[in-house]
């Protein structure tokens, strides 16, 4: 089953890159990451999508999704190294084609630092940054 997903075309674009596949690996999931993930790791999630129309109802420019890249790993140093690399892969990227969309343009709106437990309380807390983009993209 095929779906329309920018987030996809921009998560392989992360696992395309030398500095973010060094840090990573292959470890960027949607939605979730599995409980048994080494870290650092990334996860990514839709958060909404605007489609603009027209009093005629007609759709007037792009859709643009808002997509949440969540970052984690052991140390904050650690984890901003992940944050800086993927924003300096993603912020102003662009024109890329997938099997079902085009990404047109992707731009960072927010970033910010923190902390989480994951799952299994008995672990100790991870370093998170958590990297909010708009991405202007087109169905093919």
């Amino acid at each position: 089953m095929s779906f329309r997903s920018p987030e996809k075309t921009v998560a392989d674009a992360l696992l395309a890159d030398a500095t973010v596949a060094a840090i990573l690996g292959t470890r960027i999931y949607p939605v979730l990451a599995p409980a048994s993930a080494a870290l650092p790791l990334a996860t990514w999630r839709r958060q909404a999508v605007t489609r603009e129309t027209t009093l005629g109802n007609t759709r007037a420019g792009l859709p643009v999704v808002t997509l949440a890249l969540e970052l984690y790993a052991e140390t904050y140093e650690a984890v901003r190294e992940l944050a800086d690399a993927c924003r300096s892969k993603l912020d102003g990227w662009g024109n890329a084609v997938s099997s079902s969309v085009s990404v047109r343009h992707v731009a960072l709106q927010n970033e910010q630092d923190g902390f989480v437990q994951l799952a299994g309380g008995d672990l100790p807390p991870v370093f998170s940054v958590t990297q909010t983009y708009t991405i202007l993209w087109q169905e093919t």
